[in-house]
């Protein structure tokens, strides 16, 4: 039987934290689903409007800053942990994407393109090819390396305060702070925790009605809050045995299944789908994308205003969890592997998702097999329809549809796990102590309950506003954690 038992060791901070925002947010989605997501949203608005400009160029600084301290000879510093395993290189590999990535990259690899296609910048409005290569470049900028570097930038100030202090709570509070008590402590707790928290309810509102549609469609099961319930189960079953299990019986084992089938079903969607087309219309736009870099990262236009701040608030939110993860699995790794591993296996995984996908669908449109960019102009269809109907639509499409199922369903728990991982590390008193297995499944239920509670009554909405708003404070963290990475560092060599 589960029991939770006090223990003298637990940050009673964090867990009690974790139980106000869970309530309090629960409370007010639920007393007004409509009135809240729309206050949430005019919030978002205010947030995304006025702090646009940060947010690029916050991120763009953050991801130059990584790259100076790799190449630097800080990057020859090694992470020694005690009590920490050490991992092969494909493991650690698995781990590190499987925490970054969930099922909404197999989600938006497949439709991103249909966003941009359908609402062309005006300097390709009546350029069918020109905005074809932006609608294409766009999701590669998106899920690369600017990405992959606000995920990694805890992650480098988690290990120099590990360097330096080897019994440091990894929280924002645990490394930026002398003091462990008083209200700033207090603060810096919930936005580490809140964080977490909005940005998993973003990836199940996003995840579970795409795996709902790949249940219904395969087993001919109509689509209700029944279905979605269920997948619910299945999901929390799978990610809470894991994290249960702990990184060495549970996550890593099903953070390598997750890659060994990844790999599989793209390098089979590539050989048996349009393996030409898909080849030359993926070179083409990862150079254009890195052309425009600079551009794309900093110049303000309505797809920086409507996506990229998002997707920027979307993995600042979830950077505090990937970050004290792969500080977790890095044992024995030097700075500039973490990096450099971060940014480029992480790009790397994120490009052939979308290459090979995204390339796929508009294959199926450009030879009028589907028409996506009607379907979804009609707005008769959810995206995850169009998902579900680009891979039926592709040769051996329903023993495809079977696989991409299950890899949904995987990616989403080895996301999952891990973040429950981070959160019973984190309401750990410091770093060497290891949560207990009944802690970390508290917090995979907590993870998962609450959320998935909003998003059947219909205010899963409510978490995308809520993540911008909660993203805005830990832009300027980001900033405390770069400063916090030059003292380490400087307290290091000196040492």
């Amino acid at each position: 039987m589960f029991k939770l038992k006090i223990n003298p060791l637990w940050n009673i901070s964090v867990i009690s934290i974790t139980f106000l925002f869970l309530i309090s947010l629960s409370s007010y989605v639920l007393s007004d689903i409509k009135g809240s997501a729309e206050t949430l949203k005019y919030i978002y608005d205010f947030f995304a409007i006025n702090f646009e400009k940060y947010y690029l160029i916050i991120s763009f600084i953050i991801f130059l800053f990584l790259l100076i301290v790799a190449l630097s000879p800080l990057g020859k510093l090694r992470l020694n942990l005690e009590n920490k395993s050490k991992f092969s290189f494909f493991s650690w590999s698995s781990m590190l994407f499987a925490t970054g990535m969930g099922a909404a990259l197999l989600y938006w690899s497949t439709v991103e393109w249909l966003a941009y296609f359908n609402n062309p910048l005006d300097i390709v409005s009546n350029d069918y090819d020109g905005n074809l290569l932006l609608s294409r470049a766009y999701p590669l900028f998106h899920w690369g390396l600017t990405g992959w570097a606000i995920y990694c930038l805890p992650t480098i100030a988690f290990a120099f305060a590990l360097m330096n202090k080897p019994d440091s709570s990894l929280t924002f509070s645990g490394i930026l702070l002398k003091n462990q008590n008083g209200l700033v402590r207090n603060i810096l707790d919930f936005l580490f925790i809140g964080a977490i928290l909005t940005g998993a309810g973003v990836g199940l509102t996003l995840s579970f009605p795409l795996i709902s549609a790949v249940i219904s469609e395969v087993f001919s099961i109509k689509k209700n809050i029944l279905l979605d319930f269920s997948a619910l189960v299945l999901c929390l079953i799978i990610f809470g045995t894991s994290v249960y299990l702990g990184i060495q019986k549970g996550i890593k084992r099903l953070s390598n299944l997750n890659i060994i089938f990844v790999l599989i079903f793209l390098s089979l969607v590539f050989i048996t789908g349009p393996t030409k087309y898909i080849t030359t219309n993926s070179i083409e736009p990862i150079g254009y994308m890195f052309s425009n870099y600079i551009d794309f990262s900093i110049s303000s236009s309505k797809y920086s205003l409507d996506w990229t701040v998002f997707y920027w608030a979307w993995y600042f939110a979830l950077a505090p969890a990937v970050g004290t993860f792969i500080v977790n699995v890095s044992n024995g790794r030097s700075i500039r592997e973490i990096i450099f591993g971060s940014l480029f296996i992480g790009s790397l995984g994120c490009f052939l998702h979308i290459g090979i996908l995204g390339n796929t669908s508009i294959y199926l449109f450009e030879n009028d097999i589907l028409n996506s960019p009607l379907i979804y102009a009609s707005g008769n269809v959810g995206l995850e329809t169009i998902v579900v109907q680009t891979i039926q639509s592709i040769n051996y499409g329903n023993i495809f549809l079977i696989m991409f199922g299950l890899i949904s369903i995987i990616f989403l728990c080895t996301t999952y796990d891990s973040s429950s991982y981070i959160l019973a590390t984190a309401a750990m008193k410091n770093f060497k102590n290891e949560p207990s297995r009944n802690l970390r499944l508290f917090f995979a239920l907590m993870l998962v309950i609450q959320p998935a509670l909003i998003m059947f009554i219909g205010g899963g909405e409510s978490f995308k506003w809520l993540l911008v708003i909660f993203s805005v404070p830990l832009i300027f963290i980001n900033i405390l954690l770069v400063i916090s990475i030059i003292k380490n560092a400087i307290k290091f060599r000196k040492s």
